[in-house]
């Protein structure tokens, strides 16, 4: 009997051997264990490859170097809504005291393309929409 490092390189000597002699019995589940992951490798690269030749056309896997830019629509009139509960507000904000957030709704009121947000029609509060 060894000791120290001996005894670690023994074991583990004797462990791989004994690994090595279990591996040439089940040569199919070895065989498995290795090769299964090139051949899921595979499978998925065939998929890739199948799902780029049939959205070729499209522009759902190209670069788009200079997109157009999008464009953010205005905020309609709360009337010419369907179904519409009176009073209505065109948007609604949570109204926590924020010096920041009461400049952001100011300038969003201000800047509304088409047309301006009048103050009556913006709720500071969530409770006076809900019943």
């Amino acid at each position: 009997m060894q000791g120290g490092f001996r005894l670690l390189l023994q074991q583990y000597k004797a462990l791989f051997v004994k690994s090595m002699l279990l591996s040439w019995r089940n040569k199919r589940a070895t065989f498995i264990q290795l090769f299964s992951s090139f051949f899921f490798m595979f499978l998925i690269f065939c998929i890739q490859k199948a799902t780029q030749s049939h959205f070729s056309s499209s522009t759902s896997f190209q670069n788009v170097f200079d997109p157009d830019p999008l464009v953010a629509p205005p905020i309609p009139p709360c009337e010419d809504k369907n179904l519409v509960k009176f009073p209505c507000f065109d948007f609604v904000w949570s109204g926590n005291q924020s010096r920041r957030i009461d400049q952001i709704v100011r300038r969003i009121m201000a800047n509304n393309p088409g047309r301006p947000i009048p103050s009556n029609k913006v709720s500071p509060q969530l409770a006076n929409v809900v019943p």
